[in-house]
C-alpha cells in the first residue's frame, strides 16, 4: 500500500493523471476478497481525485460522517517500501503476462504450465505458484533448470535467464 500511495501521489502532484490512474487500477486488482476498513479508506482517497462523487457516497457508506474531500491525504511510509519485493512482484507480474499472452497464441486448450527457472530462484517462485495458478487458471510446476527430474519434452529450459523463467504450456 505504502508504494501505491508515494507513487500516486507523486504521478498527481506531477500532472501524470493517466499513471496514477493505472496505479490505482492495479492496486483494485492487488486488493484479495477482504480488505481492511483502513486500506479501503485509503483507496477512496485516492480515488477521490477523478471520481469525487461515487467516493464521496463510498466513503459514507463505510459509516464516517465528515467528507472524504476534509481528510488528510495519505502519506506513504517510505521506511516499509521494499524494492527487492517489489522487483520479485514485478518479474511475477511479466511471467503471469506472459503466460497467458503465450496461453492465447497456442491453438490447443491449455490446462498446465511449467516454469523453468534459475536455481537461487526456484524458492521464490515455488512460494507463489498458488498466484500464477490463480492468475492464469492453469495447473503450475515450478524446475529449477538443473534438475534433473524436470520434464521439459522440447528443451525450453534453456531459455532461461535471471529475471525471466521460461515456460512450456501443455
Amino acid at each position: 500500500m505504502n508504494r501505491f500511495i508515494y507513487e500516486i501521489s507523486d504521478d498527481i502532484e506531477n500532472f501524470r493523471y493517466n499513471l496514477a490512474i493505472i496505479k490505482i487500477r492495479e492496486l483494485f486488482d492487488n486488493f484479495e476478497n477482504e480488505i481492511s476498513k483502513k486500506d479501503l479508506e485509503i483507496f477512496l482517497k485516492l480515488l477521490h481525485p477523478f471520481c469525487p462523487h461515487i467516493t464521496e457516497e463510498l466513503y459514507n457508506k463505510l459509516g464516517n460522517k465528515n467528507f472524504l474531500s476534509l481528510q488528510k491525504w495519505p502519506v506513504a511510509d517510505k521506511k516499509k517500501i521494499d524494492k527487492k519485493i517489489e522487483k520479485a512482484e514485478g518479474e511475477m507480474e511479466k511471467l503471469v503476462y506472459d503466460i497467458n499472452h503465450v496461453a492465447k497464441l497456442v491453438k490447443k486448450k491449455v490446462s498446465k504450465v511449467f516454469v523453468y527457472v534459475l536455481p537461487k530462484e526456484k524458492q521464490d517462485y515455488l512460494g507463489r505458484t498458488d498466484l500464477i495458478k490463480k492468475k492464469t487458471n492453469l495447473k503450475v510446476e515450478v524446475f529449477a533448470v538443473n534438475d534433473k527430474n524436470k520434464y521439459d519434452p522440447e528443451n525450453k529450459s534453456k531459455k532461461t535467464k535471471p529475471g525471466k523463467p521460461a515456460i512450456y504450456l501443455e
